[in-house]
């Protein structure tokens, strides 16, 4: 491995450090750790972390290199900068992996004294993947503030993730908003998702959050976790852990402040002649629920049952208001998963309530009266000039600003009108 050093110097050739890393691999892919003792498992780590440091110098100093190559050939197709060497043929590493150890190279690069580390083996990628990171929002006036060498003390003498916090910390100092920003900008990026895996039949939910907030939230299921498995005697699962968090999102963990919120479909039979083996019993986004779910859900959930009539179309629910009311959008759910625009997939959390007739000349906030529709169809139809009518079976017309006919769709449940297969439409937002 020493070999892989003295390729920076010159010492050894690009035919020879191929050899000595081709024998590596081979050597590296025979070593039999079955056998081995403690002792011997603990040498052999040590060693494969010193191997993979002088790797990880070894490939950001062919970053750095690539990067000069492309400068010096104005940046053609014959001087690939470092993304482009190091990804290489796109077999062997992810293009993310690439993506990080080019701005290890470009870090390496701009900060000398970061540079003479690598090339000493004296410090790893995680080290300079802190660097980077921490120096993410400066300028290259505050960059050059953290090359220091007591930054590549600490580099070389701290545990990795003491020293990614003393690199933070120290460029939140050069920054002198102690983070502020940086948190402000974290909060901003902040993004909850939730959607229904039909493959899988399962509820799915990504959410990111900023150090605070994740940290809040983190701890609070942790600790509702520990409280389950104490009291239930059981160990803590990932299962467990996501009972705790439905505890908490929905006010069960309160202690009865809060009951879960489920909207319950019952189709016009079921409530005319009682449930029966055709009877719908689902839930607004579609999943159905036997009688006996709920039966349970009943005793400790708070429902709102929506009725639908016999065209699929809910009834019963508020009217005269100038926005609608939370019965009248749990109506709108109840037959809508997205936007009533034709083929329009955007989910219905991103749609408003349109007033066919306005509001304005005398229109109502009933459900006769009110389509769901994203922003960029809304728009359409309020400065585009597309005009559409809402027939009482829901069928939506769709009219060009020229008044030719470019639509006619019907909501995802209250289908009672002909469904062409793909019928042919006009050119439209």
């Amino acid at each position: 491995m020493q070999a892989a050093f003295n390729l920076a110097v010159g010492s050894v050739t690009v035919t020879e450090a191929i050899g000595v890393l081709t024998s590596l691999s081979a050597l590296v892919g025979g070593v039999d750790v079955a056998t081995c003792s403690s002792d011997e498992l603990r040498s052999i780590t040590s060693g494969a972390r010193d191997g993979q440091q002088a790797i990880e110098a070894l490939l950001m100093r062919v970053g750095m290199a690539a990067e000069r190559l492309s400068d010096d050939e104005g940046g053609d197709a014959r001087g690939p900068g470092a993304h482009e060497t190091l990804l290489g043929d796109g077999r062997r590493v992810r293009g993310s992996t690439a993506r990080r150890e080019a701005a290890r190279s470009h870090t390496a690069a701009a900060l000398s004294k970061v540079g003479a580390a690598v090339d000493r083996g004296e410090i790893g990628g995680d080290q300079v993947d802190a660097i980077t990171r921490a120096a993410r929002d400066l300028t290259p006036e505050q960059r050059a503030q953290l090359n220091t060498d007591a930054l590549i003390d600490s580099a070389r003498a701290d545990p990795a993730d003491v020293f990614a916090a003393k690199v933070r910390r120290e460029a939140e100092r050069i920054k002198g908003d102690h983070g502020l920003a940086d948190t402000k900008a974290k909060q901003s990026a902040s993004r909850w998702r939730h959607w229904y895996d039909e493959r899988t039949g399962m509820g799915r939910i990504h959410a990111e959050f900023d150090p605070e907030r994740y940290e809040a939230i983190v701890n609070s299921v942790e600790a509702r976790l520990t409280r389950l498995a104490n009291q239930g005697g059981f160990n803590k699962t990932s299962n467990l852990a996501a009972t705790a968090a439905f505890e908490l999102l929905t006010g069960v963990a309160s202690g009865g402040g809060g009951r879960p919120h489920l909207n319950v479909i019952v189709d016009w039979d079921t409530f005319t002649r009682g449930p029966h083996d055709d009877s719908v019993r689902e839930t607004c986004g579609g999943h159905p629920l036997p009688p006996e779910s709920i039966s349970r859900l009943a005793c400790d959930a708070t429902i709102r049952r929506i009725r639908l009539n016999s065209d699929g179309v809910p009834v019963d629910v508020g009217r005269r208001y100038r926005t609608a009311t939370d019965a009248q959008w749990q109506a709108i759910r109840s037959v809508y998963r997205t936007c009533a625009w034709d083929r329009c997939d955007r989910p219905l959390a991103w749609c408003q309530l349109h007033h066919i007739h306005e509001w304005e000349n005398g229109g109502s906030t009933d459900l006769c009266n009110l389509v769901p529709l994203c922003s960029k169809h809304h728009h359409a139809v309020h400065e585009g000039g597309w005009k559409i009518k809402l027939a009482e079976d829901r069928r939506l017309d769709i009219h060009r600003p020229d008044g030719a006919n470019h639509a006619a769709t019907w909501p995802d449940r209250a289908r009672t009108g002909p469904q062409p297969d793909d019928p042919v439409r006009a050119e439209g937002p």
